[in-house]
């Protein structure tokens, strides 16, 4: 677990969509109903997809537990939570944030280097947050300019 406190006073934290994870989730729950409504007993495999889509649904919801999926800034860095797993970045260690088409939509992208390396690596934060793409790298780089400011 790491080291990380958010401070009582600072309200830079980025949650998840509920919309944008409902939608998704609503869309399984529609499609796995269906599967076992028409006739799937009769279609080979179509059990099992239902239930596949029925859990699915499920994960795409626990993101909105506390705690399990979003962003946390503060004035040494910021922590990405994606499903309860956890890497902290310095402002030190990432470069600019740009936002990037994907296949589906768009997503934050930054570059890091890990401290000891010197080839930076693409890294992203999680897809289906609370706020537009560029809103989000606006006020991470606002807050990563910020901090490198009062570094040196």
């Amino acid at each position: 677990m790491s080291l990380f406190r958010v401070k009582p006073g600072d309200p830079d934290v980025i949650r998840p969509s509920l919309a944008h994870n409902g939608f998704l989730a609503l869309g399984c729950l529609i499609l796995g109903v269906a599967l076992f409504r028409a006739e799937g007993a009769k279609i080979e495999g179509a059990l099992f997809m239902g239930i596949f889509l029925l859990l699915s649904a499920g994960v795409i919801m626990i993101a909105h537990l506390p705690g399990c999926t979003g962003v946390w800034l503060d004035d040494g860095g910021f922590l990405v939570r994606d499903m309860y797993k956890s890497e902290r970045y310095r402002w030190s260690e990432v470069g600019p944030f740009m936002v990037r088409r994907r296949l589906f939509g768009t997503g934050v992208e930054f570059a890091y280097t890990p401290p000891g390396e010197t080839a930076p690596q693409a890294r992203s934060l999680p897809r289906g947050l609370g706020r537009s793409g560029w809103r989000i790298v606006q006020l991470m780089n606002q807050r990563r300019e910020r901090a490198l400011g009062a570094e040196g």
